[in-house]
């Protein structure tokens, strides 16, 4: 199941959807403020400014030995 890491780039709202579809138009619309200028990412994939991955999440890491 797909999660969903949302932005709004309105207010700056940071939330997860869980969904077993696609997203659509309806999931991206932030709760806050009810704007659709959402940015969107899977599994981890906005960071904001001033943040850095973690090394678990480093791409290339063979976690399976």
């Amino acid at each position: 199941m797909p999660t969903y890491d949302l932005e709004c780039r309105e207010c700056g709202e940071r939330y997860e959807k869980f969904l077993t579809r696609f997203l659509s138009r309806d999931d991206k619309v932030c709760p806050r403020c009810g704007s659709e200028n959402v940015r969107t990412g899977v599994g981890g994939g906005i960071l904001g400014k001033g943040t850095t991955p973690s090394k678990s999440a480093s791409c290339g890491t063979n976690s399976f030995g």
